[in-house]
């Protein structure tokens, strides 16, 4: 199933995607924003990744099958691991979690790394005894705890760690 792993916000009304398959780029939602039901939205910023890896403005959704029609962009060859980057991202979503009081955005970032790994492995690597806790702290709908979302982002960080370690000569990631 396609999902969006990442999404950024770029200008106006114009997000910048990568998706489960690899591909990434730009999709310009001009056009659904000028109609209903996403017209009568104020913020176009305010918008978040569902649990199916789709985006939801207030409930009103776009699949990510939809977005991925609508991007422009190209497939990744692989996708690296880059640690560095990976703790910018999530410096940068809990940054803008405290200053939009949104934890949410946090969440997402953390969500789209355990997913790269694979939950069990992340789970485990962080020491969460309660899964159930931990699956229920990614998902969108969710108020997550904020000690376990700081035990998920430390777990994806050591993992990455341990896999740039293992494959200098080779920095793609492998899912679980």
């Amino acid at each position: 199933m396609l999902k969006i792993v990442d999404v950024d916000w770029a200008k106006d009304h114009i997000l910048v995607l990568t998706f489960s398959d690899g591909f990434e780029g730009e999709a310009d939602l001009s056009d659904y924003f000028s109609k209903p039901p996403f017209a009568n939205l104020k913020d176009f910023k305010r918008f978040a990744l569902t649990s199916d890896g789709d985006l939801s403005w207030n409930g009103n959704e776009l699949t990510a099958t939809t977005l991925r029609g609508i991007t422009k962009g190209a497939y990744q060859v692989a996708m690296r691991l880059d640690v560095e980057q990976m703790e910018e991202v999530i410096k940068q979503a809990s940054w803008d979690s405290m200053k939009e009081g949104r934890p949410d955005i946090l969440q997402a970032a953390i969500r789209s790394y355990v997913e790269l790994f694979g939950h069990r492995a992340v789970i485990a690597r962080a020491g969460i005894k309660s899964r159930t806790s931990a699956y229920r702290s990614l998902k969108p709908e969710t108020k997550p705890n904020f000690a376990t979302l700081v035990q998920l982002a430390h777990a994806v960080i050591e993992i990455a760690k341990e896999r740039v370690g293992e494959s200098l000569s080779n920095s793609t990631i492998v899912s679980d």
